[in-house]
């Protein structure tokens, strides 16, 4: 487990876009269709949301493999979507059942804030009332959830990646997990400012994308704006995906000479 410096944070973000930029349909591909598989398990009611929670960390593990596939020279394949059900199974679906029952924990919690409308929203679906959001409930809910959210993404973080490549216990994953990124957390920091920046410039480009189909097509731009939104967020989310990878590989290097070396996938 490495220590890194703080401008590791920010180079996370450039390898991501890196790994993105040697595949980028298939990167398009592999994250649309995780998308609309969570979309579609999201419509079950209830259900359907605790099982997109337990499945994120056999998910997670799958975007881990691809990028490693291609920061090793390797091609992506459609088949990576699933690489995380086909290692280490048991540990992932125990931490997504440790995930779940974190996060119900925690939007049980918001519940003294708010009378259960956080909770109503992300299980069940029920749209809040609009007094909530004027006095403020709904949102000092979600700020009381975001703040608790924090540890248990630093014990997520790592944690798949460990289960499925070092064929650890979901347990002792979550714990060295956890404390690789309380010790990294300068670089964490720093990595959480460039995610902001690469946000911004991501709102920057819909914007003015926005603008210029609203010019040309009129009245007739609501669906062009979704065609307009589609390659800005195929690109967005590719690169935060596999800067999760660049995260691990940076902390958790593979022993021997056949290991990575830090920032191989920053080269354009």
């Amino acid at each position: 487990m490495n220590t890194v410096p703080a401008g590791y944070g920010w180079n996370w973000v450039l390898s991501g876009f890196a790994l993105f930029r040697k595949s980028p349909a298939m990167w398009a591909f592999l994250s649309l269709s995780y998308i609309m598989l969570m979309q579609l398990l999201g419509m079950i009611p209830v259900f359907g949301w605790f099982a997109a929670t337990v499945l994120i960390p056999p998910f997670s593990a799958s975007f881990m493999i691809a990028s490693r596939e291609l920061d090793q020279g390797r091609k992506l394949r459609v088949d990576l979507l699933f690489a995380g059900f086909r290692s280490n199974l048991p540990a992932l679906l125990r931490q997504g059942g440790i995930y779940l029952a974190s996060g119900l924990a925690i939007l049980g919690l918001s519940a003294l804030v708010d009378g259960s409308l956080l909770l109503q929203l992300m299980v069940i679906g029920t749209k809040p009332p609009p007094e909530a959001f004027e006095e403020g409930r709904l949102a000092a809910a979600a700020l009381l959830a975001a703040a608790l959210y924090l540890p248990v993404l630093a014990a997520f973080w790592f944690a798949p990646a460990l289960s499925t490549w070092r064929q650890l216990p979901a347990m002792q994953a979550l714990f060295y997990s956890f404390f690789a990124a309380l010790r990294n957390w300068r670089a964490f920091l720093a990595y959480g400012l460039a995610l902001m920046m690469l946000s911004l410039v991501c709102s920057f480009v819909l914007f003015v994308l926005a603008l210029l189909v609203r010019g040309l097509l009129g009245n007739g731009s609501q669906n062009a704006f979704v065609l307009v939104m589609l390659p800005v967020m195929l690109t967005y989310v590719p690169t935060l995906f596999a800067s999760f990878y660049a995260s691990y590989r940076d902390v958790f290097p593979e022993p021997g000479p056949e290991a990575a070396a830090p920032g191989a996938a920053d080269a354009p």
